[in-house]
């Protein structure tokens, strides 16, 4: 006698010794979005999970049983419609074909799970169910035979349920790949890669089972989706939108991870320069003559070859195994912030994504590509130099995604023009982009000032209706050690930089000599440009700017303070000489707790400092930064740091030095005042001026006014003891304790390099603006040059880096546009250059005086 009933869909037992091991083996290197392990397992505790797949097919439930099971998450057991018999053990199907048989002959037909309570007794218990979403043969019994449709089924039990019903979107990847807009011949014989045939999915899993990729979708609530529906509905309508809105989820998991289809170069080609605007401005230029219309149709396609990306699947796979390797060679290990990528994805299901990194290497190009394409995330289209369009790294770049850009459009309309309609066409597309918003690398190691023109075109394209929002993603890429850096050091001594070429790519083979520490890659919280335009109050005029400042604000606000950024900052603000680690560890604890104070993001190896500062010291070393100067007993050393090499902690100490600088602009005026007390009046006319004066050098954050600043800065300086307040009948103010004396210099020589740099500049000034003589650019730095290298020699300022062209060029740039601008309405000027000039030079030498 047959009591319970048994049913070739339940995956409940092991299918034998060999083939679970074979199993096991088969499915143990498939990869899973580990983001919804918590959210999956709170779920099988609340309610019963049911995870739905688009299409029929036994090797996804397997696939998914094993993974799941393999990292103890509820894994389905059971499935709507998908016969498992080829792979269960024998005694199972000798039961199964015991209770069907016995069934036939009792009741002359086979039995259905629906009617025998199968189904609405595993729902009940909460078992972890698979069902597929589009089935023709479950469509079909349902249609013909009247038999129990899967949706409605589970909608009528839901409803006599008290514990909720969570239906995921499952998406199960083999090989990453954009579906082409016109299939092929294999597509046909083989299944489209939608929906592959049997052999097609077969042949893919065995050739890319190590790449395969489960990603989970925002699963769906079925009591609380009923709830919320109106209710003179039925259950087929109900069944209808659910199974469309799950379908649509699956698609566009499916879009985040390969991109939209893809449109041939050619059609890209044919899109642009058939262009109305395009066309529009080959007439006008032509001016009606024939034969230079020809010319301008020309040069038109040469413009869109010459900026055009051509992506190819091939290239980025055989690039990924290269970059893999490469990044082995390069670097002790990438560091990615999961969650925030895990965002990132979340992000990219409701608009094209526009990612806007910082940029400090070329390796800026490749890496961040390569760690979304490791991750499951479409390769972005990225906004390259025209400097790297050089043979053959350009076809190559090309080949993965990339296209050109000229450094300005001066001059040049119709490239503008065709420029403008390219990137259009590709958001159209619905393509991730990625450009860098500095514009350059930078140097120095702070972030740029951003430039606007490509910002622009995407508003451009939104507001004329190419999208219907577009999310930018904010991303900060830091290096412990910079490959580029000797060149940049340079650069800043006024040497021109050197051409990209394929000569230079050879040489960069020394690069993996050694290697240069770790990479960390963080992505801000993902911007909707929608939202963000609805809620700006800025005129359109000021919308671009006030965009491209949020965003190099939330690249900041990101970026990490790493070990090697946090020695360097604090040999530079208190050990210029040399230093015992003991004392170096008291001034970076010391700047790691002002800084912990504003919630600025620190790596786990810079928060346990004392743990990896001798991997840092190793590496100083190994760099000939710093040299064992004195070992004194078994344990105390005295590490000197050598003579010439400053400037190259300058650039590290310049990554974060964002996170510091308020510190240190108060810290400047408490020192360099000579009144025991230092009014409040006092402090914000310092902070103001200092804030005012490097508003070219530092990308400042906006959130909170100066006063807020001021006070969380003096707040922190009076807990720790190195202020106090006083007030008195006459008195009101600040006073710096003996405590302050020793410790406030930590951040207040963070501003003097800059302030002796802008110092140099001004006393360059000089003649030139009491003589009103014009002198070349180039002529004008080198002289700055001159003095600073005589300025050092005489003692007169103390710190080599100050030495900058970037910062000559910063104090410039404020010294004309700034301080001698001012004008009356009737535009004439009503002070002395030269006057101002030279109580601006007292200023500055007064601010960067204090003992230390």
């Amino acid at each position: 006698m047959i009591k319970k009933p048994c049913f070739p869909f339940v995956l409940d037992q092991k299918p034998g010794l060999f083939l679970n091991w074979f199993l096991y083996q088969l499915f143990k290197r498939v990869k899973f979005d580990t983001s919804m392990t918590e959210q999956l397992r709170q779920m099988q505790r609340e309610g019963t999970i049911i995870y739905t797949t688009k299409y029929h097919s036994h090797l996804d439930y397997l696939l998914l049983h094993y993974c799941l099971l393999r990292n103890r998450l509820p894994s389905p057991k059971i499935a709507f419609g998908i016969n498992m018999s080829m792979f269960l053990p024998l005694k199972k199907l000798y039961h199964i074909s015991r209770f069907y048989i016995h069934h036939f002959l009792k009741h002359k037909k086979f039995p259905s799970p629906f009617k025998s309570g199968f189904y609405k007794k595993a729902l009940e218990r909460g078992e972890t169910f698979i069902l597929c979403l589009v089935n023709p043969k479950s469509f079909y019994r349902h249609f013909i035979h009247a038999e129990h449709d899967q949706i409605q089924f589970i909608l009528e039990t839901q409803k006599k349920m008290e514990r909720p019903v969570y239906m995921v979107p499952v998406l199960i990847l083999y090989k990453k790949a954009p579906e082409k807009e016109h299939p092929g011949i294999m597509d046909i014989l083989f299944g489209f890669k939608d929906n592959p045939g049997c052999i097609r999915k077969i042949v893919l899993f065995f050739r890319y089972h190590r790449k395969a990729f489960v990603d989970f979708g925002t699963p769906l609530n079925l009591k609380e989706y009923i709830s919320d529906l109106q209710q003179n509905r039925t259950t087929e309508e109900i069944s209808k939108d659910v199974t469309k809105r799950l379908i649509e989820g699956i698609d566009v998991q499916k879009r985040v991870i390969i991109g939209p289809v893809v449109k041939s170069r050619h059609q890209i080609k044919e899109i642009v320069l058939k262009d109305e605007d395009v066309i529009r401005t080959i007439k006008e230029m032509s001016g009606g003559d024939p034969v230079k219309l020809q010319q301008m149709k020309k040069r038109a396609t040469a413009y869109f070859d010459e900026i055009a990306s051509d992506p190819n699947m091939t290239y980025m796979h055989f690039s990924h195994i290269f970059l893999s390797w490469l990044w082995k060679k390069m670097f002790h290990g990438i560091d990615i912030d999961k969650k925030s990528l895990s965002v990132v994805r979340q992000s990219a299901r409701k608009a094209p994504l526009v990612y806007v990194p910082s940029h400090k290497s070329h390796i800026d190009y490749m890496i961040l590509n390569d760690i979304l394409f490791t991750h499951h995330l479409p390769t972005p289209q990225v906004a390259a130099g025209r400097n790297l369009s050089f043979w053959p790294i350009g076809n190559l770049f090309r080949k993965n995604g990339a296209f050109f850009i000229r450094r300005s459009f001066k001059g040049a309309r119709l490239y503008a023009t065709v420029f403008t309609r390219y990137i259009k066409a590709i958001i159209e597309e619905g393509y991730a982009i990625e450009f860098f918003i500095e514009g350059g690398r930078s140097r120095s190691g702070k972030l740029i000032l951003p430039q606007r023109g490509f910002l622009s075109i995407l508003i451009e394209a939104y507001q004329e209706g190419y999208c219907h929002d577009l999310m930018f993603v904010p991303s900060s890429i830091t290096y412990d050690s910079i490959p580029e850096q000797k060149s940049y050091l340079k650069e800043m001594k006024g040497q021109s930089k050197n051409k990209e070429n394929f000569k230079q790519v050879i040489k960069a083979r020394r690069i993996l000599k050694r290697k240069h520490g770790k990479v960390y890659i963080r992505f801000a919280q993902p911007i909707s440009l929608e939202q963000y335009l609805s809620e700006s109050q800025e005129s359109k005029n000021n919308i671009v700017n006030e965009l491209a400042m949020h965003l190099v604000r939330s690249i900041n606000k990101v970026t990490l303070v790493t070990p090697f950024a946090i020695v360097a900052t604090s040999i530079l603000a208190r050990h210029r000489i040399g230093f015992y680690p003991k004392e170096l560890l008291h001034t970076a604890h010391s700047l790691l707790d002002s800084m912990k104070r504003n919630n600025v993001p620190i790596s786990n190896n810079a928060i346990h400092l004392n743990e990896s500062l001798d991997e840092v010291i190793s590496f100083l070393t190994d760099k000939k930064i710093i040299s064992l100067a004195e070992k004194i007993g078994k344990t105390e050393v005295f590490y000197r740091v050598e003579k010439g090499k400053i400037p190259e902690l300058e650039y590290y100490k310049n990554t974060i030095i964002h996170t510091l600088i308020s510190y240190a602009f108060v810290s400047t005026s408490l020192l360099t005042e000579k009144e025991e007390v230092i009014t409040m009046e006092t402090i914000n006319d310092d902070y103001d001026f200092l804030k005012y004066l490097f508003k070219y050098e530092f990308v400042y954050n906006n959130d909170n006014n100066s006063q807020d600043e001021i006070s969380n800065v003096l707040d922190f300086f009076r807990d720790a003891s190195f202020v106090t307040t006083i007030k008195e009948d006459t008195i009101t103010g600040i006073r710096v304790t003996r405590k302050g004396f020793e410790n406030l210099p930590t951040w207040a020589a963070l501003t003097k390099t800059f302030l002796e740099s802008y110092w140099i500049a001004a006393n360059t000034l000089v003649h030139p603006v009491k003589e009103g003589k014009k002198i070349k650019d180039s002529d004008l730095l080198k002289e700055m040059s001159r003095q600073g290298h005589r300025y050092l020699e005489m003692g007169i300022i103390n710190h080599a880096e100050a030495i900058s062209y970037l910062s000559f060029r910063n104090a410039t740039r404020f010294i004309h546009r700034d301080l001698l601008h001012v004008r009356t309405r009737t535009g004439e000027k009503t002070f002395d250059p030269f006057d101002v000039l030279h109580s601006f030079i007292q200023r500055l030498y007064d601010l960067s005086h204090f003992t230390l």
